[in-house]
């Protein structure tokens, strides 16, 4: 198998892309974010949930192809003739930045979920219900 040299893209340290590219097929690593304890447990419940279901989208992975990263996409010369390069791409490139958001949005409603039940004990407490 032929290999070319992989390209990594950073944003930060925790936010990365890596490219392995061969003669065939490219594998495309994304590692996410995770700055707080939170993020790294939704991206790890939400990495769970995308591989049960990885058979539905063709070019994603039941594992990541790395230890660090999160996510990764495998696609083939079978691919490219059944989609089109830019089909392929777009998909990625929105799959990046709707896990982005969705963890974000998880994120805020786990917290007010936490602050709900925060605020219903406290009063309970208040009102010696409890």
């Amino acid at each position: 198998m032929l290999l070319n040299e992989p390209v990594l893209i950073c944003k930060s340290d925790t936010e990365c892309c890596l490219i392995e590219s061969s003669v065939n097929s490219v594998r495309v690593s994304i590692k996410i974010k995770k700055a707080m304890e939170i993020e790294l447990l939704l991206t790890k419940m939400l990495e769970r949930f995308m591989a049960l279901r990885a058979d539905r989208f063709e070019i994603f992975r039941k594992k990541p192809a790395h230890e660090d990263y999160d996510f990764s996409f495998l696609i083939s010369s079978t691919h490219l003739l059944t989609y089109r390069k830019e089909e392929l791409i777009n998909f990625i490139l929105e799959f990046v930045a709707g896990i982005d958001k969705e963890i974000n949005e998880l994120k805020l409603d786990v917290i007010n979920s936490a602050r709900f039940a925060a605020n219903f004990f406290t009063n309970a407490c208040a009102n010696n219900q409890i």
